[in-house]
């Protein structure tokens, strides 16, 4: 519940705030209702220097050069795998949808998804985990003068934020529905490192 909430007072005060650098607005006539999404990449890759199998820690040297050991968990399949000189790469990508629909166009949104992808016996590890959090609200009223917006969910609890782009708020109504796509997704695998070509 806490999370729904988070998101909604969170994230909705980018509803209308169509940012150039993380959001694109599409071409729509002016009366179309609002639509927004943002996302977001973080990649980082590590050189393994240093593993022990016993006690399950591997020691990492990031691209600045400092090293770090770290326990792997015994859920993590494979670590047997893993050799020095392995390249680690974790990638993680966040995207959050904001869409506005006029009143009854949105029946249901599924709560929560889980997808996961573990590496097979034998291979070096890796695994994905992709998670999608859909909330679906009503807009209860709107406050065009301080530019904030009051949302109510499925479950009647009502959150009023702040709107950075008050002209959209002329292409919604009291009674709209805004659906709320929260997704986020976690990569992380272990390859051998290229060597580099002999002259």
């Amino acid at each position: 519940m806490k999370y729904k909430l988070l998101i909604i007072s969170v994230v909705v005060a980018c509803m209308m705030s169509f940012s150039p650098l993380y959001a694109s607005e599409p071409d729509s006539a002016a009366n179309e209702k609002p639509s927004v999404e943002q996302s977001m990449v973080i990649t980082i890759e590590a050189i393994v220097e240093a593993v022990d199998y016993e006690k399950r820690t591997v020691t990492l040297k990031g691209p600045d050069g400092t090293s770090v050991t770290v326990e792997v968990q015994d859920y993590v399949k494979n670590f047997d795998q893993v050799d020095v000189g392995d390249l680690l790469s974790v990638e993680y990508i966040e995207s959050i949808k904001v869409e506005a629909f006029a009143p009854g166009k949105v029946k249901t949104a599924a709560e929560t998804v889980m997808v996961e992808g573990k590496a097979q016996p034998g291979e070096k590890p890796s695994e994905v985990v992709v998670q999608e959090v859909a909330v679906l609200t009503t807009i209860e009223a709107i406050d065009k003068e301080n530019q904030q917006v009051t949302l109510k969910n499925a479950q009647g609890q009502s959150k009023t934020v702040q709107v950075r782009n008050p002209d959209n708020l002329d292409k919604v109504e009291v009674g709209d529905q805004v659906l709320i796509t929260y997704t986020a997704a976690l990569g992380i695998s272990v390859t051998e490192r290229e060597k580099p070509a002999e002259k």
